[in-house]
C-alpha cells in the first residue's frame, strides 16, 4: 500500500502538468468552502442593498434620513462587494473555459456588472445627504430598479448552479 502510494506520488512529480495548482481543482472540499463564502458575501450584499433601497422606497426605518442609513450600510455593503469580487473569480478559476462557454455565467456577469454600477451611481446619489430634505420621487423607481436587478444577479448563480 505504501508502495503504491509512493510510486503515486512519484509519477505525479515526473509529470508536474498533472497536478493541478489551483487549490479549487486540487482539493474537493475547497470548492464548497468557497462557494458558501461566496453565497454569505452575496447575501451579506444584497440584504444591505435592499435594506437601503427599502428604505428609498419608504417602506422600512422611516424615522433615519436615507442617508444616515446609507451611512451605516456602507461598511456592510463595502464587506458584500470585497467578498464577492475575492470569492467569485477564484470560483471562476477552477474552470474558466467552461465557465465562459455557459450562457447563465455570462448573464449573471453582466447583470452583476450593471447591478454594481447602479448600485454606485444612482443609487449612492439617491443617498446623498443633500437630498435628505427632498420628497422621494424619482429615488423611489430607482430603488425598485435596484431591487429587480440584484434579484436578477440572484436568479442568474441559481441558474449556473443547476446546470
Amino acid at each position: 500500500m505504501i508502495l503504491s502510494n509512493a510510486m503515486l506520488v512519484l509519477e505525479a512529480l515526473a509529470r508536474p502538468e498533472a497536478i493541478p495548482v489551483n487549490p479549487i481543482a486540487r482539493w474537493e472540499w475547497v470548492f464548497p468552502i468557497v462557494e458558501t463564502l461566496h453565497v454569505l458575501g452575496f447575501t451579506l450584499l444584497v440584504g444591505m442593498v435592499v435594506v437601503l433601497d427599502l428604505r428609498l422606497l419608504g417602506w422600512c426605518l422611516r424615522k433615519y434620513p436615507v442617508s444616515h442609513v446609507a451611512k451605516s450600510l456602507s461598511p456592510w455593503i463595502l464587506t458584500g462587494v470585497v467578498v464577492q469580487l475575492t470569492t467569485g473569480p477564484y470560483l471562476f478559476s477552477g474552470d474558466p473555459t467552461e465557465y465562459v462557454q455557459v450562457t447563465a455565467f455570462r448573464v449573471k456577469m453582466a447583470l452583476l456588472l450593471v447591478a454594481l454600477i447602479f448600485h454606485f451611481t444612482a443609487i449612492r446619489a439617491a443617498s446623498s445627504p443633500s437630498r435628505d430634505s427632498q420628497p422621494l420621487g424619482w429615488r423611489r423607481p430607482a430603488a425598485l430598479v435596484s431591487i429587480a436587478l440584484w434579484f436578477s444577479v440572484l436568479l442568474g448563480g441559481m441558474w449556473i448552479g443547476n446546470l
